[in-house]
């Protein structure tokens, strides 16, 4: 009976171990408190990414809001306005007629932060208005779809050959 316990403790500590192991993470957050976070490992990582154009142009790829001529958007939110186009036409009543006070502009500011951390420390850090999204949709955020695509995207920016390296760092 001891064996069995044994290995199970085992297990727990390589587990353990391994998550320690990843240098790498993505935390993501509405008004600082944490909705996703995930720990992975790049490989060819170049240390001259953390202070270079490419890493701002990577976070502008994961949560930028006017990216390009056309203003495109990150890949967060146009997550984001995707589920809320779904939401808005899913509620969407024609023969209902509403009032102009049912459309209340309310003080509270909600922001999403992301941040990209190596070795625990934050390399770089963004926020977007989550005010542009309905408070159904920004509160109940679920991006476990987006996780492979945000990690790529970071993989692909912290592991390039060459950098455009800037003198100061880049937390925004």
């Amino acid at each position: 009976m001891g064996t069995i316990e044994n290995k199970k403790n085992e297990t727990q500590n390589n587990n353990t171990r391994k998550f320690e192991e990843k240098r790498f993470e993505f935390v993501f957050f509405i008004n600082n408190h944490i909705i996703c976070q995930r720990f992975f490992d790049i490989k060819n990582f170049n240390q001259d990414s953390i202070n270079s154009l490419e890493l701002k142009e990577t976070m502008d790829e994961i949560i930028g809001t006017n990216n390009g001529d056309f203003g495109t958007l990150g890949i967060i939110p146009n997550f984001l306005k995707k589920k809320a186009q779904t939401y808005l036409w899913d509620n969407y009543n024609p023969y209902h007629n509403q009032k102009d006070d049912v459309y209340k502009k309310t003080d509270k500011i909600d922001n999403f932060q992301f941040e990209i951390r190596v070795d625990k420390r934050t390399i770089s850090r963004g926020e977007f208005s989550g005010n542009l999204f309905p408070p159904k949709v920004r509160y109940s955020v679920d991006i476990k779809e987006l996780i492979p695509s945000i990690i790529e995207e970071i993989e692909y920016g912290l592991s390039q050959k060459k950098y455009n390296v800037l003198l100061d760092n880049l937390v925004y």
